[in-house]
């Protein structure tokens, strides 16, 4: 299972990232938010329905992505030794719990602690930094911002780069594999594929399932978007209307076989974009594999 790995307006690409016109029922078209986490193979997670896509083939996976920010941290690590400084990067914090939204709320535990609301992430440790390491390892982003403006940072006499030294790791990594026209592409993919799917004969009709499901449990949405965009379920405190009307939601999917006629119906429409972009797409895919092929190269002479 793979994530696109593309910045678009920092969003993973397996989601869209424009506004759209509300859908029937007054549910947003866009597709949600990706998962906090991509599930690792032996994961129960693992049948996150994003991350099964057909367009999921053109990212990484959370080990590749484990990779390549390890092998950022070596060139971190290696620029700060020329300015005579040490540098050990904090561990990284265990995975929250994955969570794939893309067809609505489908993990009854989640459904039933946090109602439509995201697990909360575990906190990510501080690495213990000198001020002289803070410095160089950030560069101006480290100073005040009217300091920054139009300066030289120096430290013993050595410029150091305007964005630290893993900035600088991190965006000279990045460049050679950049694919601005690719991500586009795998991003437009993604966003259409959504919409165009909602449109289909029976995804309608299961959203009607669904719909009349719901109702006989006493909640009244056209769609399962419409019920996690509910305003008294995206702000304040996660009440206990809201934990039941995300269990009757879950469990009217389950019972409707919702996730799955959407997902089968989406991966069609992705097959056939896919096929007429596909030229696009190698070079994205063959540039991932560059990118990751060069971090194992730095790990290995780590």
């Amino acid at each position: 299972m793979r994530r696109l790995a593309i910045p678009v307006l920092s969003l993973a690409l397996l989601v869209g990232c424009a506004s759209h016109e509300p859908s029937a029922g007054g549910a947003s078209s866009a597709p949600p938010p990706a998962p906090e986490s991509t599930p690792s193979p032996s994961s129960p997670a693992s049948e996150s329905y994003t991350f099964r896509l057909p367009l999921a083939v053109y990212s990484y996976s959370d080990a590749d992505y484990e990779v390549i920010r390890s092998a950022e941290q070596v060139l971190a690590r290696d620029c700060m030794k020329g300015f005579g400084l040490s540098y050990r990067p904090a561990k990284n914090p265990a995975p929250a719990e994955a969570q794939d939204r893309r067809y609505g709320l489908t993990d009854r535990a989640s459904a039933e602690r946090y109602g439509y609301r995201m697990p909360p992430r575990p906190e990510t440790p501080k690495a213990k930094l000198t001020e002289d390491q803070i410095k160089v390892l950030y560069g101006n982003r480290s100073a005040p911002a009217t300091a920054a403006k139009n300066s030289e940072l120096r430290y013993r006499g050595k410029k150091v780069p305007d964005e630290g030294c893993l900035g600088a790791a991190v965006l000279g990594f990045r460049k050679p594999y950049e694919d601005e026209a690719g991500a586009e592409v795998a991003s437009r993919i993604s966003t259409a594929s959504y919409e165009n799917s909602q449109k289909a004969p029976e995804v309608r009709a299961v959203f009607g399932k669904w719909s009349s499901c719901i109702k006989q449990k006493g909640y009244d949405y056209a769609s399962p978007m419409e019920a996690m965009a509910a305003p008294a379920f995206v702000r304040g405190k996660v009440s206990t209307d809201e934990k039941d009307t995300a269990e009757a939601d879950v469990s009217c999917k389950e019972r409707t076989g919702l996730a799955d006629v959407w997902f089968a119906a989406e991966s069609s429409i992705q097959k056939d974009m896919i096929r007429a972009e596909a030229e696009a797409l190698r070079r994205l895919g063959e540039l991932h594999e560059k990118k990751l092929r060069a971090a194992r190269k730095i790990l290995a002479g780590a």
